[in-house]
């Protein structure tokens, strides 16, 4: 029994130190946040921007830039963080008015960037890219033809000619802006059997099925496209971390439409549609973003005009979506934000102003909080976080 207590009286004497251990091991310094910027200014040599993000100060900081792409306003990483890819201004084919598509090789150790090669885009105004988890495809839209394209990768991810383009049809109401399909956006489903596409001319949401071993993209014989309003112009979707839904923003209505996700036939189902401005909001109006947080409570989506925003929206258990703030004091013309991988912090690319403002993120709420913390980056129009 002696011995008990000598153990235990051990133990409390010990306890205090192994808490101050744990507690002093936990508090060390936060790591820095990288992402990338890819500008829209098509007569930087030097496009693409290495940025930081400090989560103990909450500075933001360009650390390098990189050239190899003209106006590489979207971007997009392989799964394996080993390459990056963009859309390119370049001309590949005078004739056939083909712009490209560009690999760039990420060193690990300080995340600079090594041109590798580009390919036709096989099509013009190409706006948006996106890769396969396993880093074998990239897609892209071209918004001036209207199509879609698949690019095999190489094992060491250089982009292949393509090896399907698939090319949109129809129009909307929209004089100036719908007299023809504009593929906007391109995204494969979760589980990577069907691209998705927005066409802003058609006011359709294409769908796609992909077979990984031929490259071919084929409309899905259940549901080619999902009509939305005549005249919405969608422009880009976000898929739910479940996968069992997906959020489309209109860039011509501003509106959002929430929509459940079959993905045993790739089928989509409509659920409701929320305006990204107070209905008294008068005024120039242009969505473009639209983001959800990591646990899938939140939705937010960019509005671009003469008094730029970003909409925040709770996700309902069954997929709908109501708004419930509106931050109008954004940096103008929001062409682009994103989330931070832990949900924390928020980052608007405001294209027209040359700045990048830092967004603070309630994760109980889902509210956002403006701070004082700006870079300045030429033309911004995507943000892309490294890990």
């Amino acid at each position: 029994m002696g011995k008990l207590r000598i153990f235990f009286r051990s133990i409390l004497i010990l306890l205090p130190g192994l808490l101050v251990c744990n507690c002093s091991c936990g508090s060390g310094e936060q790591e820095k946040i990288n992402f990338y910027v890819g500008s829209s200014n098509g007569s930087l040599e030097h496009s693409i921007f290495l940025c930081e993000l400090d989560p103990g100060t909450s500075q933001l900081t360009v650390i390098d830039s990189f050239p190899g792409a003209r106006g590489p306003s979207y971007l997009t990483i392989s799964g394996d963080k080993k390459y990056l890819y963009t859309i390119n201004r370049e001309v590949s084919d005078p004739a056939a008015n083909q712009n490209t598509v560009t690999s760039f090789r990420i060193n690990p150790e300080n995340h600079s960037l090594e041109l590798m090669n580009s390919q036709s885009s096989e099509g013009a105004g190409p706006c948006h890219v996106h890769c396969s988890r396993k880093g074998t495809f990239l897609f892209t839209a071209n918004y001036t033809s209207g199509s879609v394209a698949a690019f095999p990768l190489t094992g060491k991810g250089e982009i292949q000619p393509a090896s399907s383009v698939a090319l949109s049809s129809g129009s909307g109401p929209v004089e100036g802006r719908q007299e023809g399909p504009h593929t906007h956006y391109v995204s494969l489903d979760p589980d990577e059997n069907y691209l998705l596409s927005p066409d802003l001319g058609s006011d359709k949401v294409l769908v796609y099925e992909f077979d990984h071993d031929s490259g071919i993209l084929t409309p899905n014989p259940e549901q080619p496209f999902i009509n939305l309003a005549p005249g919405s112009g969608p422009r880009h979707l976000v898929f739910h971390p479940t996968g069992e839904f997906l959020y489309v923003v209109n860039e011509l209505d501003a509106t959002v439409t929430a929509c459940s996700f079959n993905d045993k036939n790739g089928t989509l189902t409509k659920l409701n549609t929320v305006g990204t401005l107070p209905d008294s909001y008068s005024g120039s109006k242009y969505p473009a973003a639209i983001r959800i947080d990591p646990e899938g409570n939140f939705l937010y989506a960019s509005t671009r005009g003469e008094r730029g925003s970003i909409a925040v929206f709770r996700v309902e258990d069954n997929g709908r979506i109501h708004r419930i703030q509106v931050v109008e004091e954004v940096p103008a013309w929001p062409r682009d934000f994103n989330i931070e991988p832990e949900g924390n912090y928020l980052l608007v690319a405001g294209e027209r102003s040359d700045k990048i403002q830092l967004f603070l993120i309630d994760q109980e709420t889902g509210l956002l909080t403006a701070t004082d913390h700006i870079l300045s980056v030429p033309a911004p129009g995507c943000i892309l976080f490294i890990d």
